[in-house]
């Protein structure tokens, strides 16, 4: 009788899973939403950050790295990579972690510390 039950209430169980998964995944699904990464939290950025990081080491692109900073931080990068290097520091990140976030940072401000260039035209006689 009560190996009966037992098995009666796994297979309550089973179908209850299986009707929940049907239910959730394919009947009624969630939302998909698209969160801004301004939005994370400050160890999340200080990830995406260091992931800029190692990319701009690899690639030398400032122009890429600049641009993926900007989705993170669109009014201040500098500030956000000041950031991320004080949490890295508390978060434990290695010291070549904390260096590839200095680079980064170094390369970003002397970047925007340059002047403009502006084009010349020179006038042969």
């Amino acid at each position: 009788m009560q190996n009966k039950r037992q098995i009666g209430f796994m297979i309550a169980i089973l179908v209850g899973l299986f009707a929940g998964l049907v239910i959730g995944w394919l009947l009624i699904p969630a939302p998909v939403k698209n969160a801004p990464l301004e939005s994370l939290r400050g160890d999340y950025q200080a990830d995406y950050i260091l992931m800029v990081a190692e990319k701009f080491a690899a690639d030398q692109d400032l122009l890429t790295a600049a641009a993926l900073l900007r989705e993170i931080s669109p009014s201040d990068t500098s500030s956000s990579i000041k950031e991320a290097l004080i949490l890295g520091q508390q978060l434990g990140y290695s010291q070549h972690e904390l260096q590839l976030i200095t680079l980064l940072q170094t390369a970003i401000g002397s970047s925007s510390n340059a002047a403009p260039v502006t084009p010349t035209t020179e006038v042969i006689p």
